[in-house]
């Protein structure tokens, strides 16, 4: 795990874009497969505990003893959001978003959204493929451990964030800001085994990407 002392029960989002990377789930995870994203959850031998969506990318049958919850086609809320909501509503705090990159760009920046909602909830979500993880914090911190041959990069979701302090990095800050519409933020580097990011006002996505994908 990258994250520290995430020792809170973690909700594992399965959904159906077409990169997935489940090297990642533990057996203590509670794990949600949003329509298609079943079909991922099948092929690795996966069983959710929880199967949302509205069904329109997946229509084979789903395995027994497991909890089905189906929504209408037209709704204002994703599959993805469905189940984001549902584990909020359980009081869970850490997010695992996987099948949520790849594909579609619209869904893409949906799901970018979603983590970030989770984020204004008061929760964490992390969003991994193989070759990057993107994290979502608002008004908080979060220690990243270092992964050799990534750069780490900083963003502010909201127009502007304030407070914000790097540590462990290449390029460090202090107490400065960061602007939506000027990635300052972007391909730093580690200098320790562990970096702090934190924001006392806004929302930030911290990106690690792997630099064998360049």
């Amino acid at each position: 795990m990258l994250v520290k002392d995430m020792n809170k029960k973690r909700c594992v989002i399965i959904s159906a874009s077409p990169t997935f990377f489940n090297e990642i789930i533990s057996p203590a995870d509670y794990i949600i497969a949003c329509d298609g994203g079943y079909l991922h959850a099948k092929k690795s031998g996966i069983k959710p505990d929880l199967v949302v969506g509205d069904f329109d990318s997946y229509h084979g049958e789903i395995y027994k003893n497991i909890t089905v919850i189906t929504a209408p086609s037209e709704k204002d809320d994703t599959d993805t959001m469905l189940a984001v909501k549902l584990g909020l509503e359980m009081g869970i705090e850490s997010f695992l978003l996987l099948g949520a990159t790849g594909g579609r760009i619209d869904h893409f920046l949906a799901n970018i959204s979603t983590a970030t909602y989770i984020a204004s909830h008061g929760g964490i979500c992390e969003i991994a493929d193989k070759y990057n993880r993107i994290f979502a914090i608002k008004d908080s911190s979060i220690e990243i451990i270092k992964r050799e041959n990534c750069s780490i990069s900083v963003f502010s979701y909201t127009d502007k964030s304030d407070g914000v302090t790097l540590k462990g990095l290449k390029y460090p800050m202090d107490n400065g800001s960061l602007e939506s519409t000027f990635p300052i933020g972007t391909s730093n580097e580690f200098t320790s085994d562990i970096a702090t990011i934190s924001v006392t006002s806004g929302i930030l996505l911290i990106v690690l990407s792997s630099l064998e994908n360049e």
